[in-house]
């Protein structure tokens, strides 16, 4: 599969990937062949991409958390959320329970890696945000050998960390350009604001409550609000502030489009140790996969491969399926190969986007 912008879809093509609309509901299920009618429904709702089928990396990776328990959770947040704008309050029990579905999901996919992203519209980055957050941060959790309580803890305060975001004008969120000083102090605002709601629902510890706190701190004192340094850093905040990081980096907004997860495991890379816990970031890295299915590689022989299947115990070694010979003339029938097994051959390196375009066209 491949991910394709909106402006570029074409009638005819499949999609890869069920898309899901602002209420947690299919949108457009997997397998539907797009016609000019739903390519202009998708424009006109402003999801930015989707992901359709390929000929040749037609490959799907597994799931971490299936797409009916992300439908539950996004509508029960959802419907958390507006009774909390209503003056009701937040449904911390049913929020729980989400949190412990989620908890379940990545438990039972515990060898599934982070190989894709979730596609959403603008407008719903604030549902499914704190969603994807909650759930990478699990996955850290339980890297780090987290006891259960703990993972429930840290999985609540990821799924509200952005809470005090709900008052900021949606034209300062989906502002296409640079905020200006104003804009920036007023967004700056929404962690000591997040604090203050969570603080108040006994349901919650107090720690967790920290991360709305602190997610945006870094542990070179550069962050806000209150510029704090590592150990004065709650490390569930820490995680959050890892996590927060990477499903930003990796998602569409209205001032860039989204980097690809291998982009995203670069730009953490390159923070560790000033702005994030090394410890942390490593826990996390360890679930991203390093060549994610449907990728294109070359082989130390020249030969061009597809990743058929990811390793979590040896990142470099992953299952692929040999696509052409050492001149780039393609096979007329593919070999599959376990490098894990084959210990001669290596990965020389992942091919960029044009040299995978000359591939996919030839």
């Amino acid at each position: 599969m491949k991910r394709v912008y909106s402006a570029e879809l074409e009638a005819g093509m499949v999609v890869a990937r069920t898309v899901m609309g602002s209420d947690g509901r299919h949108f457009i299920n997997e397998n539907t062949e797009l016609t000019v009618n739903l390519i202009k429904k998708l424009q006109e709702l402003g999801i930015p991409s989707v992901f359709v089928k390929d000929y040749l990396t037609d490959m799907e990776a597994d799931d971490i958390v299936s797409n009916k328990v992300l439908a539950t959770v996004s509508s029960t947040l959802k419907h958390s959320l507006n009774t909390f704008c209503n003056g009701k309050g937040l449904e911390m029990t049913s929020l729980r329970k989400m949190v412990n579905l989620l908890i379940d999901e990545v438990i039972l996919n515990r060898n599934t890696l982070i190989q894709k992203e979730e596609i959403h519209s603008h407008d719903d980055y604030l549902l499914f945000h704190p969603i994807n957050v909650s759930i990478y941060a699990i996955m850290t959790g339980l890297s780090l050998g987290y006891p259960e309580g703990n993972i429930v803890d840290l999985g609540l305060g990821t799924l509200l960390h952005d809470i005090g975001m709900i008052a900021i004008d949606r034209s300062i969120i989906n502002n296409p350009g640079t905020l200006n000083p104003q804009e920036m102090d007023i967004i700056k605002q929404h962690p000591e604001a997040g604090f203050n709601i969570l603080r108040s629902y006994h349901e919650l510890s107090t720690t967790s409550a920290h991360i709305a706190y602190q997610h945006h701190e870094r542990v070179d004192g550069s962050g806000y609000p209150r510029g704090l340094r590592d150990k004065e850093i709650v490390e569930y905040a820490k995680i959050t502030a890892v996590v927060d990081t990477f499903d930003a980096v990796i998602s569409d907004h209205p001032y860039r489009k989204a980097y690809s997860t291998i982009d995203g495991l670069t730009v953490l890379k390159g923070l560790r140790n000033t702005y994030f816990d090394p410890e942390i970031v490593d826990a996390f890295i360890s679930n991203i996969a390093l060549y994610p299915i449907g990728s294109l590689i070359r082989l130390n022989d020249g030969r061009i491969a597809v990743v058929t299947s990811a390793n979590r115990f040896n990142m470099t070694r992953p299952i692929i399926e040999v696509m052409t010979d050492q001149y780039g003339n393609p096979l007329k029938t593919s070999t599959s190969i376990d490098l894990q097994q084959s210990s001669k051959i290596k990965i020389s390196g992942r091919l960029n986007k044009q040299e995978t375009a000359d591939i996919l066209h030839k």
